[in-house]
């Protein structure tokens, strides 16, 4: 495990372990009183430096040690770690992961006032992401969603589509089979990514609040009709799913060859390195209807086993902050969470987050509840064997709900 300490100091006495009362910095964001030692994970090294730097700035009292630690892999380190006596104080990870965290106690909650504040400053949709029972568990730093790209050279003067079935119309006069040339490129399999095609026909996962886990929906009428229009699509992209991987799409985008792709934020820097004239927007509608995505935020929660409690809300609160949020968007490129743009210097220069950000109000956080662990596989194998062919839709589904309630009986429970 790599280990970093980036510190600036100001003051010339030994600064002591603070063993603080819970929450107590939460509120009115002073620095007044906030010192001792504290342990941050975090899944950059670039910008954790320079946010610990501009945190001592703020907080000269508090000496930051850093642990480089991938955000998939925090809660179940916390949960062995936290007890031990050797975990953080402050970590992130995906909004996904909070249900369980929270269940396994590992995450202390914010208090009323700091849970007004975001409420007030952040997008809705990233606020529901971190709270469970009606108190706020987490804070959330950054958002993605999935978008539209295309290549402005490879469009020969067409208008950008606006639609699938303009995508339809332009892959029939570009697509050439025999030399594997086609339009749109995506990850066919991908559970993320293949979202969007249920909910423009109405489907809810896990309900209308996404927190039912004995209706996650994928044996709908709704379902039904979104794997139908998916399964369509194959007309103009006749690959198999093992041929859909991300070299044979969104790479294949980011080298120039494709017109057309589906990605979000991680696929913009290659792209914009090799040089491609590109530009992003939101998804093509279908059917008239403009479907809604999947959003995942990185949130940042302190650890119900923190030794300083005053200094890992300091932190949480500073990672939201606009101060925060400039500095991880310059160190990183990922788009903000405030609701308003203009105080994250930089990002609304940036038209490609700019055109991210405009299928963000139709995406829908990943649900948080425990046992979207078990849908993962469910939808995967819902849009592999449609895709190739393999089951009919309503075999697709019947198969995609035995996975679900297979993969629920493992983690001991039923539908």
């Amino acid at each position: 495990m790599k280990r970093f300490s980036f510190t600036l100091l100001c003051v010339l006495a030994i600064v002591t372990l603070g063993s603080c009362s819970k929450g107590g910095a939460q509120g009115a964001g002073s620095a007044g009183g906030v010192s001792g030692n504290l342990t941050v994970w975090m899944d950059n090294d670039e910008w954790a430096g320079a946010v610990i730097a501009a945190f001592n700035q703020k907080y000269p009292d508090v000496k930051v040690s850093y642990q480089l630690v991938g955000n998939v892999d925090t809660r179940g380190k916390v949960s062995l770690d936290g007890p031990a006596g050797i975990g953080p104080d402050v970590f992130l990870m995906p909004h996904d992961h909070i249900g369980l965290a929270v269940a396994d106690g590992l995450c202390e909650p914010f208090d009323d006032s700091a849970q007004a504040r975001y409420a007030a400053a952040m997008l809705d949709a990233s606020i529901k992401t971190c709270t469970a029972n009606g108190k706020l568990y987490a804070v959330p730093i950054s958002t993605e969603n999935i978008a539209f790209f295309y290549n402005k050279d490879l469009l020969g003067g067409s208008p950008v589509p606006r639609s699938f079935e303009e995508i339809v119309a332009f892959a029939q006069k570009w697509n050439n089979p025999v030399q594997n040339k086609w339009a749109l490129r995506w990850q066919v399999d991908d559970a993320y990514h293949n979202y969007f095609f249920l909910t423009a026909f109405g489907m809810k996962i896990f309900g209308p609040n996404m927190d039912d886990y004995h209706h996650p929906g994928f044996d709908s009428p709704e379902a039904a009709k979104g794997i139908d229009f998916f399964r369509s699509l194959r007309a103009i992209y006749n690959v198999n799913v093992s041929d859909a991987d991300w070299n044979g799409t969104v790479a294949a985008f980011q080298n120039g060859e494709v017109p057309f792709t589906i990605s979000g934020p991680w696929a913009i820097a290659d792209a914009r390195k090799n040089g491609v004239n590109f530009g992003v927007t939101k998804l093509p509608t279908i059917s008239g209807a403009q479907p809604r995505c999947f959003s995942g935020n990185i949130i940042a929660a302190v650890s119900s086993y923190a030794k300083n409690f005053d200094a890992a809300f300091a932190f949480a609160d500073f990672l939201a902050s606009p101060e925060g949020q400039t500095i991880q968007f310059e160190q990183t490129g990922k788009l903000t969470t405030l609701k308003d743009l203009s105080l994250v210097g930089g990002i609304s220069d940036d038209p490609y987050l700019m055109g991210v950000a405009e299928q963000s109000p139709y995406a829908d956080p990943m649900p948080i509840i425990p046992e979207v662990n078990q849908m993962w596989d469910a939808l995967k194998n819902l849009y592999t064997f449609t895709w190739d062919n393999t089951l009919t839709t309503a075999q697709a589904q019947a198969k995609a709900m035995d996975t679900y309630d297979t993969a629920l009986q493992l983690a001991g429970k039923t539908r």
